[in-house]
């Protein structure tokens, strides 16, 4: 028996055959396991990737707040006016069009095979952020989970989303790590006021190493006791029926899509045809960027309704 080849799973062996050749297996039973991994800097990116990332989030603080950055010191607001905002920590919003090596991030093999796993092909990136940390205190940990409730608080067992930290700085309990309550993503809800917080664990990992959970799995952080900056890259997901944080629809260039795989129009819903106008959906969208078993499907659907007429 072959596994990965399989007629009845046709849409997911190619993601499972890129488990495999990744050496992500640990990580995927990690994640079903737990809630949560941490993958190491030599399974995620070369160190020059890391090094060009770091330093271009550097820039774009500097670019937004008007004052200068460095990884050893500690930060400041400047002129930074984004909300939100709080004691010893801001977000950058909105990565996606900031720069070029944030399109070739999210096509990151190991970032893309991960949140593929998780949300069978229907994910859509929904924000692409980094949180900036420097020394401050805290109350408590904010643990929360990212998936949205419906009214009455439940969560879906599925991850409906995904979030995945590249670090760009190491990150110990000592120096603001984010913390994870392990099997929580099974209780299928967000967590109570205080609840889990005698549970929650550190999460840590040297820089480069790439922290990647399910939706449903209560987190938050510890206060940063260190001078210097915890910097990352966050890239969240959603599927396809969620609305996105950020607008990339229809704001993405047509340069960004012809320079990058289908792929990444996927990932920013340039295969969606949700949205319309007056004139109604542009299908063409779909068969332009769509994956090939969605393809296969939306080609069969067509011609049964050809023969039916």
């Amino acid at each position: 028996m072959q596994l990965g080849k399989f007629a009845s799973t046709e849409a997911f062996n190619p993601t499972y055959n890129r488990i495999q050749e990744l050496g992500l297996q640990q990580h995927v039973v990690e994640l079903d396991s737990y809630g949560f991994t941490v993958i190491p800097p030599q399974k995620v990116a070369p160190p020059a990737f890391l090094e060009r990332m770091r330093d271009t989030v550097l820039r774009l603080c500097e670019e937004r707040t008007g004052i200068e950055f460095d990884v050893a010191k500690n930060g400041g607001f400047g002129n930074y006016q984004a909300q939100p905002q709080r004691d010893g920590q801001f977000l950058l919003f909105y990565l996606l069009m900031a720069d070029r090596i944030f399109e070739e991030w999210v096509l990151n093999p190991t970032l893309y095979t991960m949140i593929d796993y998780l949300m069978r092909g229907q994910q859509q990136l929904s924000s692409l952020t980094s949180f900036v940390k420097w020394r401050a205190e805290r109350d408590g940990l904010g643990l929360h989970s990212d998936s949205p409730p419906d009214r009455d608080g439940h969560l879906p067992a599925c991850s409906d989303v995904a979030n995945a930290a590249y670090c760009l700085t190491d990150y110990t309990l000592a120096n603001g790590a984010i913390c994870m309550v392990p099997g929580s993503h099974l209780h299928c809800r967000q967590p109570s006021p205080g609840e889990g917080e005698a549970d929650a664990v550190p999460v840590e990992g040297e820089a480069g190493s790439l922290i990647v959970w399910h939706g449903n799995t209560w987190h938050g952080a510890f206060e940063k006791q260190t001078d210097g900056l915890r910097l990352n890259v966050t890239s969240y997901h959603c599927n396809r029926r969620i609305k996105t944080q950020e607008s990339y629809q229809w704001r993405v260039t047509q340069a960004m899509l012809d320079r990058n795989p289908p792929e990444f129009a996927r990932l920013v819903a340039a295969d969606d045809t949700m949205g319309w106008d007056a004139e109604g959906p542009d299908y063409s969208r779909t068969m332009k960027y769509a994956s090939p078993a969605d393809k296969k499907r939306f080609g069969a659907r067509m011609g049964s309704r050809r023969a039916a007429a």
